[in-house]
């Protein structure tokens, strides 16, 4: 009897659990050319397919008991790469794991509409992208799910959204939305994503019809839609009905909402405390692998040890090493750092904010920044590797550079010397179309194994790094692989380009994205913070400002006027529009890190924003001199405080003040240098010692900056022989 009582719980256990449905297609190309190799949901991030963290996510609910894949493309390796995973074998979490091959699918839609035509769905069910990565607790969405259905009988889903930051490095802009709530039940009123356009704000426009009834509503940009949604048996329905619906948010949320026949109601299920967010561009691929490895994503870690056969352990500061690593004694690892298995790193080598695969062979005196290496590749002696992904068994010979933006695509070959230049993309046999390349579907029957070994692997032979022309030297392009690589240069498609435009260098080169020392989400994750402390942030001691003394590159300086363009624009936007100053902070510093440019030129762009305000209240009769530096530099001075940390560093914040205020006019010039200088010291931004060390350096007192020494002298005259008067008093006081 009590065996087959426990057959009934077990039952009734199952019955009340969800269906899930996992979209392993993006139906997007942002990750050409890589995607025509692999899947995007095989892809890895800190050395484990995307796929794994969707299925983890799924599994520690344990809420889901039956689990299907839609495919459209690689159907075949995603089906391999499962059943050789533990999600398949006796122990696995899921009663049914399942891939669903769908050819004809090019949109969420399409694939929803199989789903309906299938059958499949037969309750409630979770519908995940997978590129989640989260360590959100399903189950207090479930439990809400369940409630709203009892309390709204029009109820039909509920999105989780994740609270973040504008400019938190793992919230995409390539799509940024705006979401219009019931501030009292978070039932979602409106949606509207909102493309970005240069140089234009952005407006939401909502039919008023569409409040009625509404007490209170919020209207909210600030949320990561992870694209984790729980749906009634109605979604699929509804999708079948209209088939215009294309897109999950744009079209279908969007239609259900404003649809005067649906009557539907979708809810929003927001979460501060978790971590959650989706791989959906290269941008979001490294902001996210940076969480993960500083441990934003707590429990979701590399020494958590996903795959089965993994055996990292955890180093400070932020280092994870698998075992069976050859580590030249003069190498190192610095913060940031995942490397693994089988992996030999020669003498001499630094590697930095980075992830690097198994079974790679890292050369001598080899440089290694915020990049990411996959299993097999080689890296030969004195290569310079920054912001830049190496497929696997890609090999880059001895003294080649990659600059930011780089994609070495499978089985690339990159000669010594050659400097690849930002944001090309490398392929190793040429991709012509879009149809030929991102659709290699399951290879047809008569399809030859040698053609398909090919496509599926892309392995590079293995040969010394620096050693003979390869035998495929027929598949080259001398100019961008050198004489004895392989491979040719990747033209994005017109979509493509369209999708990324802004968004190129991975995610190095953009303006927006904060890619600071410290994720965003460490506001609201503290209670999964374990196992690590916040980094002590470093500071840059650059000084002296001296324009074109430099030996800086051609590059640097390119990157340099970017920067020092897209910094003025973000100080004359918060001034315009009076931002707080942690806002201007933020998006100055997710500038600095993105570029990768010293504290110096944050100084520059910052002062040069401030003087030319000035400047213009003077030139306008707006303001006189002592106004217009009031107004300014006392409610914005307080910028340099992030600015400034050492005393060569405020040195070289007057020395740039100076030689800006050199250029204004000579009627004005002195005084607004004068008063500038006395709010710097007022607002102590620089300290009385260093305004003499300013004072006294021969740069401050150049025939070109001597022009604007003369007002300031009384002053520093005045605040010496203060100084001295308090001296004298302290004496007199201490006898």
């Amino acid at each position: 009897m009590p065996p087959k009582s426990k057959k009934i719980n077990e039952s009734e256990e199952d019955e009340q659990k969800l269906q899930a449905i996992v979209l392993t297609d993006s139906y997007q190309t942002r990750f050409m050319p890589l995607t025509s190799i692999k899947p995007r949901c095989l892809l890895p991030l800190a050395n484990v397919p995307l796929i794994e963290y969707t299925l983890e996510f799924l599994a520690q609910s344990n809420h889901v008991s039956e689990v299907y894949l839609m495919c459209s493309s690689h159907a075949e390796q995603i089906q391999e790469y499962l059943d050789d995973s533990k999600w398949v074998s006796p122990s696995s979490p899921f009663k049914k794991l399942q891939t669903i091959t769908s050819h004809e699918s090019r949109s969420v839609g399409d694939a929803m509409r199989d789903i309906d035509a299938r059958g499949i769905i037969n309750g409630d069910f979770v519908l995940v992208s997978g590129d989640v990565v989260t360590n959100l607790d399903l189950g207090k969405v479930v439990k809400l799910h369940k409630l709203r259905k009892q309390q709204d009988r029009d109820y039909i889903c509920t999105m989780v959204l994740k609270q973040a930051s504008e400019l938190h490095r793992s919230r995409s802009f390539i799509e940024p939305s705006c979401f219009i709530l019931d501030k009292e039940t978070n039932r979602c009123l409106y949606y509207q994503d909102i493309p970005p356009v240069d140089g234009a704000k952005s407006t939401v426009s909502i039919d008023p019809e569409v409040l009625d009834n509404v007490g209170e509503f919020t209207v909210k940009n600030d949320l990561i839609d992870c694209h984790v949604d729980i749906c009634t048996p109605v979604v699929p329905t509804i999708f079948q009905e209209n088939f215009d619906y294309q897109d999950l948010r744009t079209d279908w949320v969007k239609g259900v909402l404003t649809s005067d026949l649906l009557k539907k109601h979708i809810y929003a299920y927001i979460t501060s405390h978790h971590y959650a967010a989706r791989v959906e561009s290269w941008q979001t691929y490294d902001g996210i692998s940076q969480d993960v490895i500083e441990r934003w994503s707590y429990p979701i870690v590399p020494e958590r040890n996903m795959l089965s056969d993994q055996t990292y352990s955890y180093e400070s500061p932020h280092v994870y090493k698998e075992h069976n690593i050859r580590l030249s004694q003069s190498s190192k690892l610095q913060s940031r750092v995942v490397i693994g298995a089988d992996t030999f790193v020669g003498d001499g080598t630094s590697i930095s904010g980075s992830v690097i695969g198994r079974g790679c062979h890292i050369g001598h005196d080899v440089t290694i920044e915020n990049s990411y290496i996959w299993n097999g590749a080689v890296i030969g002696d004195g290569c310079i590797v920054r912001h830049s992904i190496v497929a696997a068994g890609a090999v880059v010979k001895s003294n080649a550079m990659l600059n930011s933006g780089s994609v070495i695509g499978f089985g690339v070959v990159i000669d010594k010397d050659v400097v690849v230049p930002n944001e090309t993309k490398i392929v190793k046999t040429p991709i012509k179309t879009l149809q030929d390349s991102a659709m290699f579907m399951s290879s047809s029957e008569d399809e030859d194994s040698e053609d398909e070994d090919e496509v599926n692997h892309a392995v590079a032979k293995k040969n010394d790094v620096d050693g003979n022309p390869l035998d495929s030297s027929e598949v080259r392009d001398a100019n961008v692989v050198g004489a004895n690589g392989v491979g040719f240069l990747y033209e994005e498609e017109e979509d493509d380009e369209e999708t990324n435009k802004g968004y190129s260098g991975i995610m190095y080169q953009m303006a927006q994205l904060n890619v600071s020392d410290v994720s965003v989400a460490s506001t609201t994750v503290g209670a999964h913070h374990h196992g690590s402390k916040r980094k002590k942030r470093t500071y840059s001691t650059n000084s002296m400002y001296i324009s074109g003394d430099e030996d800086g590159e051609e590059e640097e300086e390119e990157e340099e006027e970017d920067f020092h363009k897209e910094a003025l624009a973000t100080v004359e936007r918060a001034m315009e529009n009076n931002h707080d100053i942690d806002t201007a902070l933020l998006e100055l510093n997710t500038l600095r890190m993105s570029m990768n440019v010293t504290y110096h030129e944050v100084r520059l762009s910052t002062s040069t924003a401030l003087v030319e305000r000035v400047d213009h209240f003077i030139a306008t009769d707006t303001l006189g001199v002592k106004d217009a530096v009031d107004k300014v530099f006392g409610q914005w001075s307080a910028l340099f405080k992030r600015q400034v940390f050492e005393d060569s560093d405020q040195i070289d914040l007057l020395l740039i003040v100076q030689k800006l205020c050199c250029h204004l006019n000579e009627s004005y010039r002195s005084m607004v240098f004068l008063f500038v200088l006395m709010q710097l010291y007022d607002a102590e931004v620089v300290e009385e010692d260093n305004v003499y060390l300013w004072w006294n350096d021969k740069e401050s007192n150049t025939e070109e900056m001597r022009v604007v020494r003369d007002k300031a002298e009384k002053w520093i005259e005045w605040l010496q022989q203060a100084e001295s008067d308090s001296e004298e008093d302290s004496e007199e006081d201490d006898e």
